[in-house]
């Protein structure tokens, strides 16, 4: 299949491509249909092989310098330095080499890219609630700094994920992000009738208390919810069987 488009998600980073890449055409009797780069969710492989080909020459590169690990909703952070390595229960990636696509899959989950463009790292991080409480995306800024980047330079985007109308938990869940966030958690946990967690805000709060500056954290601009015509794979929509959103970042 061919990729029918990609979003683009840090336009102000010379020499960085961080993209999304939306489910494109697809049927709704067919429930990997559409774009699908995620092997561990039941696709066929043929069809996971075929979308990743697409995607690497989209990008221009070759499928091996895509990177794509399995994620667990760990903290777990992982330092690229070779593209064939196997990476299983990791849920963010920084690198400092170029022609290395970090790649992270997300369905409602927050994906987010990094990049300081002067030192040439890079990071991509999957924060859904469990990773966001473990602070997956400080943990991510702190790998880059280890490698030569500046919090202060770090410019940091977030993929298409589920907005806080739509994400709906528990008080168990709701507590957590409430204990963490303290006096600033009326950002994060909105009433609704119910409890729902504006996830991209508790992302930005950590981010922001990890040193980055306000100016340099934008917040996705669609929700993988409710978007219609299922433009995002949605896990909430369609279940855990279902296709998921790859978001990559790579530089020159």
């Amino acid at each position: 299949m061919a990729i029918p488009e990609r979003i683009d998600l840090l336009p102000r980073c010379p020499g960085v491509t961080a993209v999304s890449i939306p489910r494109g055409p697809h049927s709704p009797d067919s429930p990997y249909s559409g774009f699908n780069a995620c092997h561990y969710v039941g696709d066929d492989p043929a069809h996971v092989d075929a979308c990743r080909r697409d995607l690497a020459a989209m990008l221009g590169l070759t499928p091996d310098r895509l990177v794509i690990p399995r994620q667990t909703h760990s903290a777990r952070v992982e330092i690229v330095t070779d593209p064939s390595a196997v990476l299983e229960g990791v849920d963010a990636l920084v690198t400092d080499r170029p022609g290395i696509a970090l790649c992270i899959n997300t369905a409602d989950c927050v994906p987010i890219v990094l990049a300081d463009h002067v030192s040439g790292v890079i990071g991509a991080a999957h924060s859904g609630w469990r990773g966001t409480i473990a602070s997956i995306a400080a943990l991510t800024v702190e790998a880059m700094v280890s490698l030569g980047a500046d919090p202060g330079r770090i410019q940091a985007a977030m993929g298409p994920c589920i907005c806080s109308r739509c994400y709906c938990v528990g008080e168990d869940v709701a507590r957590q992000f409430i204990d963490k966030y303290g006096k600033e958690s009326d950002q994060v946990v909105r009433p609704f009738g119910q409890y729902h967690i504006d996830l991209p805000q508790a992302v930005r709060l950590t981010l922001l208390h990890a040193g980055l500056k306000p100016g340099h954290i934008s917040l996705p601009t669609e929700c993988s919810h409710h978007t219609p015509a299922g433009r995002w794979p949605s896990a909430r929509r369609l279940g855990i069987a279902s296709p998921r959103t790859l978001t990559a970042i790579f530089k020159q």
